[in-house]
């Protein structure tokens, strides 16, 4: 009886601490909130009570409220790290810092619906950390995370910062130079993708948040990125281990991709890589270089090889090349069966209705029925490019270039008048073309 007496009362005065406890913590959330609603946010004007009352609840009970680590990390920012010239404590309160983010990971890993926050969670403590010299490989660290958990969703601030400080890392000689251009390609990727989503979505001001962000990556790069920098950087590498196909992948798309495919090395890697695994990635590779030389024969095999790839943007890519090819050659009925395959892979790439649009008016020639029809072809044309940047506006600029260049070659009133063809007029433009358009006249 006397044991059994003995563990009720060890049980009242345990659950009697934590209420203890508990109140405790609720009344020191409630001093530091009061103090913390009322402080502008300055280093100056931190009210101590606030600082202490804060710290005791990070202390005491870091998991009760997440608006406890998100206040900290203000707190910390702003009323110890810059509240103090002292370089030995401002390290420490910096250490802090981290630790209450680090805390509401712990705490907090997801949203009140769920929804995984790690990633963003060492975003913003990537960013806070990048204004501190003295953690420039802290903050590459948890920005580098960050991208890597939220992946195509990731913040265009993090990718900002996280691309800012790969660049500072490969200055202070702690990452390989070649970490830049492959950062880079990564990081556009991401980008691109949210700035084709947020233009589908109508969402502004995300669409030019990340618009500016492709736009600073592109500045970054710039000095890494012209094709000697690229030869330079990788030939190295290739000639160190010339038979790694990650290597070589790597290599090749970064060339492809920054318009070095004209280089020695370029072919080289190409070739290389398509004797070890053919594919067709390795075909579009060993592709695009004969494209860029000329040499269309060449060029047409591999290509067609490359339309066969797993991968839909190297596909509809590998057709598009095709379709300025048959351009090229003069063959535009084929062109235009390219360019459609293109259309069917990325419905809201512009680009084949742009090649589509130069294919007919280069057509004027061969579809001369009469004086009529010959200039009726760019009617066709402009409809294209009307339809180019009607899914794609990004190409808008050059959209609306092709439009005015090739209406002034529109037949004029005059012209049709013989054939009883009027303004607005429903007009089959035959040939190969067998497109049905609307008359429009030049003033020319």
């Amino acid at each position: 009886m006397k044991l059994r007496n003995l563990l009720i009362l060890s049980a009242v005065l345990c659950m009697s601490a934590v209420a203890f406890a508990q109140n405790d913590c609720d009344q020191d959330i409630s001093i530091y909130r009061e103090r913390f609603k009322q402080w502008d946010g300055k280093a100056a004007s931190a009210n101590p009570i606030m600082v202490d009352a804060w710290r005791k609840v990070f202390i005491n009970c870091p998991g009760s409220k997440e608006r406890t680590l998100t206040d900290g990390t203000k707190i910390v920012n702003n009323a110890l790290i810059r509240g103090t010239k002292d370089s030995a404590l401002k390290e420490k309160y910096i250490d802090t810092l981290v630790m209450v983010y680090e805390t509401r990971i712990q705490y907090f890993p997801n949203t009140a619906k769920g929804v995984n926050q790690v990633g963003n969670i060492k975003g913003r403590m990537g960013l806070d950390l990048m204004a501190f010299p003295t953690r420039m490989e802290q903050a590459y660290n948890a920005l580098k995370d960050a991208i890597e958990i939220d992946g195509n969703n990731s913040n265009y601030a993090f990718i900002d910062g996280y691309f800012a400080t790969t660049i500072n890392m490969v200055k202070a000689g702690k990452l390989d130079e070649s970490a830049i251009l492959d950062e880079y390609s990564r990081l556009m990727d991401i980008v691109d993708f949210n700035i084709k989503k947020y233009t589908e979505a109508g969402d502004e001001k995300l669409l030019n948040s990340y618009t500016t962000t492709k736009s600073n990556l592109e500045g970054g790069v710039q000095p890494y990125a012209n094709c000697e920098d690229l030869v330079r950087i990788y030939q190295k590498k290739f000639d160190a281990d010339p038979d790694n196909i990650e290597l070589l992948n790597k290599i090749a798309t970064t060339f492809a991709a920054r318009n070095c495919d004209k280089t020695d090395l370029y072919l080289a890697v190409a070739i290389k890589l398509h004797k070890l695994n053919p594919s067709p990635e390795s075909a579009y590779f060993i592709g695009k270089r004969y494209l860029s030389d000329q040499e269309y024969a060449k060029a047409t095999s591999y290509l067609l090889e490359a339309t066969k790839s797993n991968d839909t943007k190297s596909a509809q890519q590998a057709y598009k090349y095709l379709a300025q090819i048959m351009w090229k050659e003069g063959k535009g009925e084929q062109g235009r069966v390219y360019a459609r395959k293109a259309i069917e892979l990325d419905k809201t790439d512009g680009e084949p209705y742009m090649i589509i649009g130069y294919i007919y008016a280069a057509s004027s020639k061969e579809c001369n029925v009469n004086p009529l029809h010959a200039k009726a072809v760019y009617w066709a044309a402009v409809d294209k490019f009307q339809r180019a940047k009607e899914v794609d506006p990004s190409i808008a600029a050059k959209a609306n270039e092709m439009i005015r260049e090739y209406s002034k070659l529109f037949p004029t009133s005059e012209d049709a008048f013989f054939y009883n063809v009027f303004e607005g007029d429903t007009y089959q433009v035959e040939c190969w073309i067998n497109e049905t358009t609307k008359a429009r006249f030049s003033n020319n």
